[in-house]
C-alpha cells in the first residue's frame, strides 16, 4: 500500500517576508511472507514567497510557478495564504 499527498509546512517569517514551503509526503506498508516493512518520507516541492509586493511561488528546480496551480494541487495552500 503507497499513500501521496501534499501538504503546507508551517510559515516562517523572515525580514517581513513570509515563506511557505510546499511538501509531498509519502507513506507506504508491504509485507512479505510474514515480514512488515513501512516507509515514510517527505519531499519539498514548492516554496511560496508572501512579501508586500504580491506571492510568487518557486519549484524547488528553482522555476517560477502558478501560485493557482499550487493551490489546485495543494488545497491547503489556499488557508495557508488567508492566515
Amino acid at each position: 500500500m503507497r499513500k501521496e499527498y501534499l501538504a503546507c509546512e508551517e510559515a516562517d517569517v523572515v525580514a517581513g517576508v513570509r515563506i511557505i514551503p510546499v511538501v509531498r509526503i509519502s507513506i507506504s506498508y508491504t509485507e512479505i511472507g510474514g515480514a512488515r516493512s513501512f516507509y515514510a518520507g517527505k519531499q519539498p516541492l514548492y516554496i511560496i514567497i508572501r512579501s508586500t509586493e504580491g506571492e510568487r511561488a518557486y519549484s524547488v528546480t528553482g522555476r517560477e510557478a502558478s501560485i493557482q496551480q499550487v493551490i489546485s494541487d495543494c488545497p491547503a495552500l489556499a488557508v495557508a495564504l488567508e492566515g
